[in-house]
C-alpha cells in the first residue's frame, strides 16, 4: 500500500523524486494568539526550541503571474547577512485531510551572484536572465522539474518579483524516533511591488507543522501523518488556530490579484486512504 501511495502522489505533484515531497499543516491565528502558542510551545514537554531565525524572500514570477495561477512558488532566498543566497521552487499541491503535499527544490547558496564590495555586497541577479541562472546555478533535478512544470516560453518570461517577504521564524523540534515534527511559528511583513504606486504590506503570523525524516523517505513520513493530526488537534483546542489552504506566496498575491486561480489542488474521492486511522 505504502508504494502505491508515494507513486500516486509523485504522479499528482509531477515529481519523480519522492525524497523531494514535503508534508505539512498550515494554520492562520492572531497576533496574540501566537504569543501564546510560542510561550506554549517553549515550555511543553517533549518540543525543544531549536533556531531562531530571520531571512527575506523575493518571490519571482512572469508578468502574467504563470507560477501564481499554476498553484506553484518560485523564490530566491537571502539569508544570514543577505549573502547567503539561494533559489527554490514548490511545484503545485494538493490538500487531503488538512495536509498540504507539495514537492520542494533548493538551489544551495549561489555565491558566483553575489559581488563583494568594500562597503556592502551586490546581489546582482537584474543582470542575469532567469534562463542563465536556471542553466548555470541550479542542480539538475530541480532544473529537470521546473521545465517539466512549465513550457521554455513561460521560463523566458519569468522576470518580475511582485512580492518580497521578510520573515522571524522560531522553530521547534518533536523527536518521534527516526521521524521527527517541526512546528514552527512565522512573523511574516510582505509587500507587494507596484509599479507606480505605494506598496501594499499584509502583516501576519502563520503556525506551520512539517513531518521530517533523516532520509527524506516519504513513506516513513506518511506513517507519521497520525502524530502531528494529534499534536495540532491539541494545540487547536488550547489555540484558536484556523486551516490554511494557500502558501505565503498565494495568500499574499490573491489580495491583489482579479478571480485568482491559486488555490493547491484538493482531492478527495481520488486520493486513497493514507492506511488506518488511530482510534
Amino acid at each position: 500500500m505504502n508504494d502505491f501511495v508515494v507513486s500516486f502522489i509523485c504522479h499528482k505533484l509531477r515529481v519523480s523524486d519522492p525524497a523531494k515531497i514535503e508534508i505539512e499543516a498550515k494554520k492562520k491565528l492572531s497576533p496574540d494568539a501566537a504569543q501564546s502558542l510560542k510561550k506554549y510551545l517553549s515550555g511543553k514537554k517533549g518540543v525543544k526550541h531549536i533556531k531562531s531565525a530571520v531571512f527575506m524572500d523575493q518571490f519571482i514570477d512572469t508578468p502574467e503571474l504563470d507560477i501564481f495561477h499554476s498553484g506553484a512558488s518560485l523564490r530566491i532566498r537571502y539569508k544570514g547577512d543577505g549573502s547567503n543566497v539561494y533559489l527554490q521552487y514548490k511545484g503545485h499541491g494538493f490538500s487531503h485531510k488538512g495536509l498540504l503535499f507539495r514537492s520542494e527544490f533548493s538551489s544551495g547558496k549561489i555565491k558566483s551572484l553575489v559581488k563583494e564590495e568594500s562597503h556592502h555586497d551586490i546581489i546582482h541577479f537584474p543582470e542575469s536572465k532567469f534562463r542563465d541562472i536556471l542553466t548555470k546555478f541550479i542542480p539538475r533535478d530541480m532544473r529537470d522539474v521546473i521545465s517539466k512544470h512549465f513550457s521554455s516560453s513561460v521560463i523566458a518570461r519569468i522576470k518580475i518579483a511582485p512580492v518580497i517577504s521578510l520573515y522571524r521564524k522560531e522553530k521547534y523540534l518533536v523527536q518521534l524516533g527516526k521521524c521527527a515534527l517541526e512546528p514552527s511559528l512565522d512573523h511574516i511583513s510582505a509587500f507587494h511591488i507596484n509599479r507606480d504606486s505605494f506598496h501594499s504590506v499584509s502583516n501576519f503570523w502563520e503556525y506551520e507543522n512539517e513531518v521530517k525524516s533523516k532520509d527524506n523517505d516519504l513513506a516513513s513520513k506518511m506513517a507519521k501523518v497520525d502524530e502531528l493530526l494529534q499534536f495540532d488537534s491539541e494545540l487547536s483546542k488550547k489555540f484558536k488556530l484556523q486551516p490554511e489552504a494557500m502558501d505565503k506566496y498565494h495568500r499574499i498575491l490573491s489580495c491583489f490579484v482579479k478571480n485568482p486561480q491559486s488555490r493547491p489542488e484538493v482531492f478527495s474521492d481520488d486520493v486513497p486512504d493514507f492506511g488506518p486511522r488511530r482510534p
